[in-house]
């Protein structure tokens, strides 16, 4: 009777062990999770700060441009002046489309891996749920076969069910 009280005992530590060890990874990832979205909305105000940047970098060229010209003396409106400053228009929007996709898809990476992370968190928990189930199993399959296969007082659904109630205490 000693004996089948370890098996128990060891059963049910066993089990709760699983379970603990599902939840602590699970919180693990999930934490990991939230720091990755935070890291995401870091790079997200990164791609507005470097998109503010470009533009008043543009602003600077034109009035540096216009200002050559004026000293020169020469006529802002003439067809080389426009084509000059739609051509620096043109570059400067596509660099500035190119640097802030770059941010977007680091952002949307990091999203990614938390998302993955979270996914993760969920199925560590699921695991831990799996193993304890696996530890009451064979820990209900070790007494019945201690006891020769004969029913010593419990039945193997009794022994998983105490065992179960045992693990939900922890």
């Amino acid at each position: 009777m000693a004996s089948e009280a370890a098996s128990i005992g060891s059963t049910v530590l066993s089990a709760g062990s699983s379970i603990m060890g599902g939840r602590a990874r699970s919180r693990e990832l999930k934490g990991e999770a939230v720091m990755l979205e935070a890291q995401a909305h870091g790079v997200d105000i990164q791609s507005k700060q470097a998109s503010e940047r470009r533009r008043e970098d543009l602003r600077a060229a034109f009035a540096a441009y216009a200002a050559q010209r004026a000293a020169r003396g020469l006529d802002l409106d003439s067809p080389s002046a426009v084509a000059i400053e739609s051509e620096l228009r043109r570059q400067a929007v596509r660099d500035e489309g190119v640097e802030r996709l770059g941010y977007v898809n680091q952002a949307g990476a990091l999203r990614m891996s938390a998302a993955a992370k979270r996914r993760g968190g969920s199925i560590a928990n699921i695991m831990g749920y799996v193993g304890a189930a696996s530890s009451i199993m064979g820990g209900t399959n070790d007494l019945l076969s201690a006891g020769g296969g004969k029913k010593s007082g419990a039945s193997s659904g009794d022994m998983a069910k105490m065992a179960a109630r045992a693990a939900k205490g922890l």
